[in-house]
This record gives C-alpha cells, sequence and structure tokens, in this order.
C-alpha cells in the first residue's frame, strides 16, 4: 500500500484525507504553507490525524504518492517547491481546478525527473465520502491510479492518457456551475431589493422545470440559432434596468457580446425558415464560425 502525502491542507485536503483515513490508510503527512500561521490547518491535520510536515521536500521523503491540493492560483508554484525532492517513484496527484494548460506544464516540468503525474479532476463538492465523490484522471498511468489506494472504494474513472484532458472536462464543466452561480448573484441582486424574486423564480420554474439539464442546454442552443438576434437585444434592456437600480450588468452585458458575435456573423440567415434545428447543426455552425475567424486572424 501507497505512502500518501498532501501539499496543501485546506477543506479540500482535510476532507480527502478524512476520507482515506476513514478507509483505513494511516501514516498520512502533508504540508502547508500556513501550518506555522493557521490554527485552522493545525486542528483540521490533528482531527483527521495527519502529521504536518515543516518542509515541502519532507512530503516527498515520507510518501510514495504526493496529492497537490492547494489554491489553484499557486498550483505551479507548489509541484516546482518539490520537484527537485521527487523521482520516478513518485506518483503526483493534481487535484487542483486549474486549466487544462496549467496541468500540461506541470506535467511537462516533472517528466524530466520521471515523476508518475497524474491530472485529477474532483467532478462534484469535495466531500470525504469519497465512494461517492466522483473523480476523472488523466495521464500515462491513470488507469492505475485506483491501485494506489487499496482497501479505499474510490470512484475514479480514466478518461485520456494526457494530462489535461481530465482538467478540460472539469474547466468546461465549471463554466456552468461557476456562471450560474455568477449569474444567480447579478440577477437576485436585482431581484430581491425590488421585491420581485419570489415571482422571477416562480417564473422560470413553469418555464424551465419541465427540462432535465441537457435537455435545456439544446433548447436554448437551438432557440438561440433562430432567436438570437432579438435575444441579444432584450439582454441589452435586461443589461439598461440592473443600472436603473444600481447594479452594474456584468453577466447581462457579457450574455449579450457572447450572442452578438454569432448575430453579427450571420448565424441565424443559417437557420430561417422551418423548425428549429438540431443543437448540433447549430454547434457544427458555430465551430465554422470560429474557424474562419481564427484562420483570418492567423
Amino acid at each position: 500500500m501507497a505512502s500518501i502525502g498532501f501539499l496543501g491542507f485546506g477543506e479540500a485536503g482535510s476532507k480527502i484525507a478524512t476520507g482515506l483515513r476513514a478507509g483505513g490508510l494511516d501514516g498520512i503527512v502533508a504540508y502547508d504553507i500556513a501550518w506555522q500561521d493557521s490554527e485552522l490547518v493545525r486542528s483540521r491535520a490533528d482531527e483527521v490525524g495527519v502529521e504536518l510536515l515543516k518542509q515541502p521536500g519532507e512530503v516527498a521523503a515520507r510518501a510514495d504518492v504526493v496529492i497537490s491540493a492547494v489554491v489553484c492560483t499557486e498550483a505551479e508554484v507548489a509541484a516546482d517547491s518539490i520537484a527537485d525532492d521527487l523521482g520516478p517513484d513518485h506518483w503526483f496527484l493534481d487535484i487542483n481546478s486549474v486549466s487544462p494548460g496549467t496541468k500540461a506544464r506541470i506535467a511537462e516540468s516533472l517528466a524530466p525527473r520521471g515523476v508518475n503525474y497524474v491530472d485529477v479532476a474532483v467532478m462534484s463538492n469535495v466531500s470525504s465520502d469519497l465512494a461517492r465523490l466522483p473523480l476523472l484522471v488523466a495521464g500515462p498511468r491513470a488507469s492505475e491510479v485506483e491501485d494506489l489506494f487499496a482497501g479505499v472504494e474510490l470512484n475514479i474513472s480514466a478518461v485520456s492518457d494526457t494530462p489535461g484532458e481530465a482538467a478540460r472536462i472539469k474547466m468546461f464543466r465549471s463554466l456552468f456551475v461557476k456562471g450560474l452561480e455568477a449569474l444567480s448573484l447579478e440577477a437576485m441582486m436585482a431581484c430581491y431589493p425590488t421585491g420581485v424574486h419570489e415571482q422571477v423564480l416562480s417564473s422560470l420554474e413553469v418555464t424551465f422545470g419541465k427540462y432535465t439539464f441537457p435537455e435545456l442546454v439544446r433548447h436554448l442552443i437551438e432557440r438561440h440559432a433562430v432567436h438570437g438576434r432579438r435575444r441579444a437585444n432584450e439582454l441589452a434592456e435586461v443589461a439598461e434596468s440592473l443600472r436603473e437600480v444600481s447594479v452594474e450588468p456584468f453577466m447581462a452585458e457579457a450574455g449579450f457580446r457572447r450572442m452578438s458575435w454569432d448575430v453579427e456573423r450571420g448565424l441565424q440567415e443559417q437557420f430561417q425558415g422551418g423548425e428549429d434545428p438540431d443543437w448540433s447543426e447549430v454547434l457544427d455552425a458555430l465551430e465554422r464560425l470560429r474557424s474562419n475567424e481564427a484562420g483570418q486572424a492567423g
């Protein structure tokens, strides 16, 4: 059974460590840059039964499997801090929520040392119930990751031999999750103070409640192909409505720009007349527009 160490011991690291300990793994160690100053970090480690170390290199000396769970902006810095102490016998499981390109760069930086790098995407809120926590993994030896945690029930799916491909799925999913969060914030900042939030939410339930989420996405894309110009113009009016109640229309303006991009390039003219197109036809048309513009820019 592999020995486990964490690089970063915030909420994500502590919850995963809790799950590993519950599965029977002992001797887990961790380094966190705030170990001296943060009572929270120290109390988490004590509660879970994880030994806090004083330097990142100590994690490599004590653990075969290093799980990087730092603030996303520090993912590359964290990998650099331990790189010289890693070798072919080490596994580096990068669970940080960063771009595919960032994961690929980290993998490339560790490759000369023979480190077994694995891009890990956590596809739900982090939980100590590891059997119910969906994890996607990518890398040359991604299919072997589950064997490192013998005796612990995990929910792991290998998606690619290429580091960054698990992150790609995670990041594009996050566009929905965090985008909806930002949209909800902007809408409710306008709705709640003006007392119309209940009416707005009830109306949305009637309009969208009949769809599953994939059905809703398909429906919106298909409708946009035909009615995108009108919908973009309406978003401009939404932005003005938000300004009238002193709410900065970040999301409304971004939506207007997104919709206007293909309107200005003639997407709707390709789908005039007849029934709404299939969403795959719309996405193919959008890809042609994007590729044409990229080619012209190149």
